[in-house]
């Protein structure tokens, strides 16, 4: 697959530092081995991990995958699998570190288009591991079937071991997931973009912050829904940037029990935002979640990121439902039709136990449930 058009860009500004160790070669391990990688804290990171560092326990491909069942249980996604939506129809954006299409997971997902902001490489790959497991969260297939499993998607690459990415990357990413072949015409471009990486706003040294910001205005503008990560520093006194948007779902994390994830960020209390656009909207799974990884290998990981993709497999199989809703749909293409989804998305959360109602600075305004969305969209 090409790379379709290729976005002017500036070189990556920001640095980001790989894995401490390597994922293992199962043919020279010894039998039940288990090798840990652990991310160390960077300046700005995929992972959306400021200060923590993540551990992803990458397990032998040839050992029986244990699907995090609860996940997709508690936020619907698995009643929707069974009632036959899907996201049929649905194009995602993951502007990440790029995907692995080869994986046993993924290598039946309908990836339709691909740009790499990196190294400019034709086809799909990803040196990294997260964008993989997103994209399986999201669209993976048996033994790891993710939440939304007809969707196509459009791929791009901002970051690798190597290199960090900057403002002007992340904005072309998003571009191209407005408008995959650069002809004007957005009815090709995703519905939904997801982006599961983050920083501060204001910090000279991550400059992640006006372009973006200016992309996914246009994004919104033409009625795509963004979702983004709310970041993994619980001590922070907001949450990340993108996500800190007012249009931007920020999302949050939180575990098999119900209960939030101690590293999810909170959202800041006084600025100025009114409902739907407190933050953070919305929590999902992001703890010990079972996805692909590079290689063959599927990995154990915590974080807001994977919360941003349970996310956006809800809003998949909710816009496949309500396709009047898609951004090239009849209601569809304008701020109003991704306030509405947004709306509805606030209004058909679970609150939690002991949250603050009908906001909470930590939980928003709860968990996602897919199905109840669908019912609010199709009402």
């Amino acid at each position: 697959m090409g790379t379709g058009r290729a976005p002017d860009r500036a070189s990556p500004e920001v640095s980001f530092i790989g894995a401490d160790e390597e994922p293992f070669d199962p043919s020279t391990e010894d039998e039940g081995v288990a090798r840990t990688q652990t991310y160390a804290a960077i300046i700005i990171v995929v992972l959306v991990v400021a200060t923590v560092a993540v551990a992803l326990t990458i397990e032998r491909p040839e050992t029986e995958v244990k699907r995090s069942d609860w996940a997709y249980d508690m936020t619907q996604l698995e009643s929707a699998w069974e009632a036959g939506m899907r996201g049929q129809g649905v194009r995602v954006g993951i502007v990440d570190t790029g995907i692995d299409a080869d994986h046993p997971v993924l290598k039946d997902a309908s990836v339709v288009a691909w740009l790499d902001l990196v190294n400019d490489r034709q086809e799909p790959y990803d040196d990294v591991g997260h964008g993989t497991a997103m994209a399986s969260i999201i669209a993976g297939h048996s033994p790891l079937r993710g939440g939304a499993v007809d969707v196509e998607l459009i791929i791009v690459k901002v970051l690798d071991h190597a290199q960090g990415f900057s403002d002007t990357i992340v904005a072309d990413g998003i571009d191209f997931c407005m408008d995959p072949d650069g002809d004007g015409d957005y009815s090709d471009g995703a519905d939904i973009i997801s982006l599961s990486l983050g920083g501060e706003y204001d910090n000279i040294d991550i400059l992640l912050g006006t372009k973006t910001e200016a992309a996914i205005a246009q994004a919104i503008s033409h009625g795509i829904v963004c979702v983004a990560a709310a970041g993994n520093d619980g001590s922070a006194d907001d949450v990340s940037m993108p996500s800190r948007i007012p249009e931007v779902i920020s999302v949050g994390a939180l575990d098999r029990w119900g209960q939030m994830a101690p590293f999810s960020s909170p959202g800041n209390t006084s600025e100025p935002r009114l409902d739907p656009d407190k933050k953070l909207e919305v929590v999902a799974p992001g703890v010990d979640i079972v996805t692909a990884y590079n290689d063959g290998l599927h990995a154990k990981g915590s974080g807001t990121s994977h919360a941003t993709a349970f996310t956006t497999a809800v809003l998949a199989v909710a816009l496949a439902a309500a396709p009047d809703l898609k951004h090239d749909g009849a209601e569809g293409g304008n701020v109003t039709s991704v306030k509405r989804v947004k709306t509805a998305l606030m209004e058909t959360a679970k609150p939690l136990e002991g949250q603050i109602s009908p906001h909470d600075p930590k939980s928003g305004y709860g968990l996602i449930q897919a199905v109840d969305l669908i019912v609010a969209l199709k009402a």
